[in-house]
């Protein structure tokens, strides 16, 4: 009876890692592939932002400033690793419309790079005119997330 009982657990058991192990990698192929040379090979940051922008109507002046920062890497496991790139870019004297534009923009080219965080304050300088949108300094914090696992990132 107890051998019986333990067989059952056992094989229920197996049952769910083998489900469990079917997510894990159903999830892990449906993860963008992205190396570290990424922006290297595509030419940096820089232009693919400034495409953006032009892709939404917006001139290149209107990026104030573009900062990447050094990638970082965890494990998570053995054979399990996260790395992380992130990017800093200062929108100047854009409207909320602008903004959404732009965002719309690099969503719809870049899948990989999501936005991480909006800062927005008004811009310092002439006031709107009566009705206009108020300008506004847009922070924006992107970055991009790929898991390398048995020497293969994704």
């Amino acid at each position: 009876m107890r051998a019986n009982r333990d067989a059952h657990t056992a094989q229920a058991t197996l049952r769910n890692v083998a489900r469990d192990a079917g997510i894990v990698a159903e999830l892990r192929t449906g993860l963008p592939e992205a190396t570290s040379t990424d922006d290297q090979t595509r030419g940096g940051l820089a232009p693919r932002v400034t495409a953006a922008l032009e892709r939404a109507g917006l001139p290149p002046g209107t990026l104030a400033s573009l900062s990447p920062e050094a990638d970082s890497q965890a494990t998570l496991q053995p054979g399990l690793r996260v790395s992380r790139r992130r990017a800093t870019l200062t929108l100047g004297g854009v409207t909320l419309p602008q903004v959404g534009r732009f965002l719309d923009a690099w969503r719809t080219a870049e899948p990989t790079w999501t936005p991480a965080s909006i800062d927005l304050s008004p811009a310092g300088g002439k006031s709107p005119e009566a009705g206009g949108d108020l300008p506004l300094r847009a922070v924006i914090s992107i970055e991009a997330v790929a898991v390398g696992h048995d020497g293969v990132q994704r």
